[in-house]
């Protein structure tokens, strides 16, 4: 499971594990938010016993900053350390951080050589980049075996420029040039597991990058109100039944009422749509419960529909 920001929280992340996630990770984290004790930031690094492995990601620009930001992070738990090179979002870019970094190759190596340095060789460092800052620059597949020189463990490719932000297709061509060139692991992201028209998931394109050489995919947007698609993907089955969906949209709706009180509200209004169009819940319920003030009216929306069926179980599936 990719990082996301505001999305991969521990409820979220135990959702996904249900159903053969072989690794998640937290959201995108500020290193300086971490070295300067934010109470807020160092909520992020809270995780589970029943989460490993989990990567940790961090984003910041400064490398002894990133260094002493991952140091917490593996005492907090962490399994992996992975550096955010690829944000797009210009909040994040304006700081010379996330896919920033992909313009200032020296820098970029610098923080990685700080960041493994820091770890002693306790957890792997790994790199999410894009394909570059913008069309035809080329600048992600230049600056990788920059990072591997500087020892990153294995490299995560999101094949669209920074400029396009989340537009057009991802081009995994890309993606499978760089296994071809790299020592180390290539991890294919953007685009894995959409949904095709027929409804099923597009296992092609995950097939084809695992023959091409890339060791892993990782799942993002396509994951957010349809979990299951981690098992769609390792087993090529159908989606679960209806009363099995709608039995785990409550069960994470739960744990995310018992992880943030009523501020879920707000929180969740980011999956109804998503659960809406993996069939989980109607229209109608779906705008009734955008427009719900209050857990508890969450709640009784949610428990007047009649649910179902059987645990997937936190051991099914496997790594993707």
């Amino acid at each position: 499971m990719a990082p996301m920001a505001g999305l991969t929280t521990l409820p979220f992340r135990r959702l996904v594990r249900r159903w053969g996630a072989g690794l998640v990770h937290t959201e995108m984290i500020s290193s300086h938010g971490i070295a300067y004790g934010n109470r807020r930031t160092l909520d992020y690094l809270a995780c589970g016993d029943d989460e490993h492995p989990i990567g940790y990601q961090l984003f910041g620009a400064v490398p002894r900053i990133l260094a002493c930001a991952a140091v917490v992070c593996v005492e907090a738990g962490s399994d992996l350390i992975d550096l955010n090179m690829a944000c797009p979002v210009r909040k994040v870019l304006k700081t010379g951080a996330g896919a920033a970094l992909l313009g200032t190759p020296e820098l970029a190596e610098a923080c990685v050589k700080a960041t493994v340095a820091a770890v002693e060789g306790a957890v792997p460092v790994t790199v999410k980049i894009r394909a570059g800052l913008r069309a035809g620059d080329e600048a992600g597949r230049r600056l990788a075996p920059r990072l591997v020189a500087g020892g990153a463990a294995a490299i995560t490719i999101h094949p669209r420029t920074a400029a396009q932000l989340y537009r057009g297709q991802a081009d995994h061509a890309i993606t499978l040039a760089l296994a071809r060139e790299l020592e180390v692991p290539v991890i294919a992201s953007g685009d894995i597991g959409v949904t095709l028209p027929d409804g099923t998931i597009d296992r092609a394109t995950c097939a084809g990058l695992r023959d091409g050489g890339v060791a892993a995919v990782a799942v993002a947007r396509a994951a957010l109100g349809r979990p299951w698609v981690f098992r769609e993907l390792l087993t090529g089955d159908s989606p679960p039944p209806p009363a099995v969906r709608l039995a785990e949209l409550k069960r994470f709706v739960a744990a995310a009422v018992d992880d943030r009180g009523e501020r879920a509200v707000g929180h969740l209004r980011q999956f109804w749509p998503r659960f809406r169009r993996s069939d989980t819940i109607d229209k109608p319920l779906a705008l009734e419960l955008m427009r719900a003030s209050s857990v508890t009216a969450i709640t009784a929306l949610l428990e007047a529909h009649v649910c179902g069926g059987t645990d997937p179980g936190a051991d099914d599936g496997g790594a993707v």
